[in-house]
């Protein structure tokens, strides 16, 4: 009885493992972005309630 998994399986599963990387990536990049944003809109802020 042969218990490897086909080659059109493999393929699949790597194909959804890279896709779940690359909106992982993307969205860990917005969600930095956003808060770099939202950072550099308090530290604004900041400086002008001091002054």
């Amino acid at each position: 009885m042969n218990n490897q998994p086909s080659p059109l399986e493999t393929l699949a599963a790597f194909a959804i493992v890279f896709a779940a990387g690359v909106v992982s990536t993307a969205t860990l990049g917005t969600y930095i972005g956003y808060l770099r944003r939202k950072a550099a809109h308090l530290s604004q802020s900041v400086e002008r309630d001091s002054a």
